[in-house]
């Protein structure tokens, strides 16, 4: 079945149904459900993208093609910062740490990305997580409702979600827990702001 083959190939490459989630997309209850035969005719694109993450055909996965023969993977070398922060705000160093090799199936090799890890739990709302990647598109392009990476002061990075507020002639960084108050980008900050990333992917930090 299905579901068998996708439990067993994530098992086999060590990845909880959170982080398998999160590479895909979708939520850890949706991999439950995969796994538990209760999602029983999956979207040939969902398909498409776990066969890519398994690094098998589809055929395997859809139980068609017994031999799991491995498919052809590139990855892409991601530079790592200073951790990005999901509370108050932290410096980002201008170095790369290192460098973060993700297969390219799970990204775009057309972009160009960056990653950090999160510190603090202003976004845990939106699933993520102390100690989780978090893997920005580089852009200053965002609508409203994106989570994105943004400078509020010299240096300083924190990760929020982006709401253009006409009417008020302001920016708000809007956190996903209810503790945190939004930040309010205006004409005295204005300067100081810059929107360096849109959210890409989130790989959770294994409990």
């Amino acid at each position: 079945m299905l579901g068998d083959r996708i439990k067993k190939l994530r098992k086999e490459r060590g990845l909880t149904q959170q982080e398998l989630g999160s590479m895909l997309g979708v939520q850890k209850s949706a991999i439950a459900k995969y796994e538990n035969g209760r999602v029983s005719n999956l979207k040939k694109d969902t398909i498409s993208k776990l066969a890519e993450i398994f690094q098998v055909s589809p055929n395997y996965l859809l139980c068609i093609d017994e031999p799991a023969s491995p498919l052809i993977s590139h990855n892409i070398e991601i530079p790592l910062y200073s951790d990005v922060c999901c509370g108050e705000g932290i410096f980002v160093e201008d170095n790369i740490e290192e460098y973060i090799s993700l297969p390219e199936s799970l990204l775009s090799s057309t972009k160009e990305y960056f990653c950090q890890y999160a510190n603090g739990d202003s976004m845990k709302n939106e699933s993520i997580q102390p100690g989780d990647l978090i893997v920005f598109e580089k852009t200053q392009n965002l609508n409203n409702g994106d989570i994105g990476c943004f400078t509020v002061e010299d240096n300083i990075a924190t990760c929020k979600k982006y709401f253009l507020d006409h009417k008020n002639n302001c920016v708000i960084l809007q956190p996903a827990n209810d503790k945190y108050n939004p930040i309010i980008i205006n004409e005295f900050n204005y300067e100081s702001f810059r929107i360096i990333g849109k959210l890409s992917l989130v790989i959770s930090k294994r409990a």
